[in-house]
């Protein structure tokens, strides 16, 4: 009696998850070797550099102008050719632009944060796309986390799955 009870809920939970399936899918994520593990790669290369600066100067670089004198510059292409830039806090990369959205330096407090983006540019495969990193440094917070949109759609970026060796 219990199995035959059970059964139309079997197969309304397969159904459910069946039409899940196709909308798991077709959600936004990055895999390792894809555009979108390029600019996260680009990204936290800034914020390594960024993390050299809090820890030299104690606090963050609050333009794209400091973090080039002191190293950080995205991978051009193979040909050696860059995407052009959007303005002068911005710095391009082969399919991306780079640059600072916000920079927090509190030394008194201890907290830091900032936050970097890099931009898809319009006319490249990577038109459509904005992905960010956030860093925040406090005394009660350590933690980097990205996230993207896609044409508007908003998904988070697992850091370890781009940072794994292609």
């Amino acid at each position: 009696m219990l199995r035959s009870a059970l059964r139309p809920f079997s197969v309304v939970a397969g159904l459910s998850f069946s039409l899940a399936l196709p909308a798991l899918a077709a959600a936004p994520s990055a895999n390792i070797g894809s555009l979108e593990c390029e600019g996260i790669r680009e990204l936290q290369s800034l914020v390594k550099e960024q993390q050299s600066i809090l820890a030299q100067n104690n606090a963050y670089a609050v333009n794209l102008t400091d973090l080039i004198a002191a190293g950080y510059m995205p991978a051009a292409c193979p040909d050696g050719s860059r995407v052009s830039v959007s303005g002068p806090n911005f710095v391009g990369g082969c399919h991306f632009t780079y640059g600072l959205v916000s920079v927090v330096n509190n030394p008194q407090t201890g907290d830091f944060a900032f936050e970097a983006v890099a931009l898809g540019v319009a006319g490249t495969p990577s038109a459509g796309l904005e992905l960010y990193i956030t860093r925040i440094v406090s005394r009660y917070h350590d933690f980097t986390e990205a996230y993207m949109y896609r044409k508007g759609v908003f998904s988070e970026v697992d850091l370890n799955t781009c940072s794994q060796a292609e």
